[in-house]
């Protein structure tokens, strides 16, 4: 069942949803039970973490406890809350999700938290996914729930006008196979675009920095002491930079989110798209009447992960064991496959990527495309996820508006406006 794309473009704001069961404390041995008395544990997700059946098992489980939903329409404004809550050293929800790109934001005030690490949850990630939510001392914060390995996602119609192959299989090994690079991807750009379909290549350059950059071991900063580094001449965020700058011959010039980029999935504007396994939901409800949409097991540059979250507990909340016992439940491996099955968020636990609800999963949107093998393909081979300090997300922002001004607005060339992002980086010091 394809759950609808609106909580993706929805507006900003909160709603508040009580889901309360009523009922007699039963003999489930939980944290909550053993404290007694009834228990409400406020949860803040964004976007769409595909928990709304589960919270209503959970309380059908544990009668005595009341779970109120306080969803984000955006990351951002749910990163806000987050953000005031430790600057004011309150606590206003006993859940909060983070998204992977501001953990570490989140890490360098890792005493707001509980640690969420038990034996019961010990090894149920990889570990680049627990690495991302451990703070220097090895206190984990977080509880990872899914994740976004990558594929290729493309539409068939313009490949077969460009004189392309249009079977899966064939397309990934057409842009290299296992042994996919950049430099492939771009020269059979080249192909396509020589063939006049009208139609560009791909949609974004900083789409594809999303991916690429993910690809670095420290894109942007030093593991080593945190430095800003993506300021060198020679940093990998520089290359990556000039490699996609050489390409704007192949874009659509579509930023990614904005109403132009959602509109293109249904016409003919680009022919692929870096696709974690979140954006098939996007691009299925974008354009539901498409039907030439197709995903191929490759990527260039080798494995990448591209979003994922994480459920934190705050260490001040007044019922902490019971939040942790409802976190753990939540990103326990039998709850993440369930996700994937009914909303399609691939999971990030070793065992549901692992269980064959997943990897038997095919997609009739995507032409019967097995996406639950491609993406347990694409998550096996992740090794490990760039170095994310202290300004990562404010660098990765700016990183993305100096390709915005090269390749959206047109507004500078590729020199100039990395001397802009190299300018904003320096007040970040």
């Amino acid at each position: 069942m394809r759950k609808s794309r609106k909580v993706w473009a929805a507006a900003a704001g909160l709603t508040g949803i009580a889901l309360a069961v009523t009922g007699c404390s039963s003999g489930d041995a939980s944290s909550s039970e053993t404290t007694g008395g009834t228990v409400t544990l406020k949860v803040q997700t964004f976007n769409e973490f595909g928990y709304a059946d589960l919270f209503t098992e959970y309380m059908e489980l544990h009668p005595n406890v009341t779970i109120v939903s306080d969803k984000a329409a955006k990351s951002d404004d749910a990163r806000a809350s987050v953000k005031n809550a430790i600057a004011t050293n309150t606590v206003t929800d006993d859940i909060v999700a983070a998204d992977v790109d501001w953990m570490p934001e989140l890490l360098a005030s890792s005493s707001f938290f509980a640690d969420v690490a038990s034996d019961d949850n010990s090894g149920r990630w990889p570990d680049w996914k627990t690495a991302l939510a451990t703070d220097t001392d090895g206190k984990l914060i977080g509880l990872g729930t899914d994740s976004g390995p990558q594929g290729v996602c493309y539409r068939k119609d313009l490949f077969a006008a460009a004189g392309l192959p249009t079977d899966r299989e064939a397309v990934a090994e057409l842009l290299g196979g296992e042994s996919a690079t950049w430099d492939q991807y771009f020269t059979t750009g080249d192909t396509f675009m020589a063939a006049n379909t009208g139609a560009a290549w791909f949609d974004s350059l900083g789409a594809l920095a999303q991916v690429a950059n993910n690809q670095e071991t420290e894109p942007f900063e030093s593991a080593s002491d945190d430095s800003i580094t993506v300021t060198d001449s020679d940093s990998p965020a520089k290359q990556v930079f000039t490699m996609l700058t050489s390409h704007t011959d192949q874009s659509a010039h579509l930023a990614q989110w904005t109403d132009d980029w959602t509109k293109a999935f249904a016409s003919d504007k680009f022919a692929t798209v870096m696709c974690p396994a979140w954006m098939t939901q996007i691009i299925a409800g974008d354009a539901p009447d498409q039907t030439n949409w197709d995903i191929a097991d490759v990527l260039p540059g080798g494995a990448s992960n591209w979003g994922g979250s994480f459920l934190l507990v705050p260490a001040g909340g007044e019922n902490v064991a019971e939040a942790q016992a409802l976190a753990d439940w939540l990103t326990a491996p039998e709850q993440a496959a369930k996700v994937f099955v009914e909303y399609g968020n691939f999971p990030s636990q070793i065992d549901a990527v692992a269980d064959t609800s997943v990897t038997s999963k095919t997609d009739a949107y995507f032409n019967d495309a097995p996406t639950g093998e491609i993406f347990a393909n694409r998550f096996t081979a992740v090794a490990e996820q760039p170095y994310r300090g202290s300004h990562y997300f404010d660098i990765n922002d700016q990183f993305g508006k100096a390709l915005t001004r090269v390749d959206v607005d047109k507004t500078d060339t590729a020199d100039a406006s990395w001397q802009k992002f190299l300018d904003a980086v320096k007040q970040l010091s």
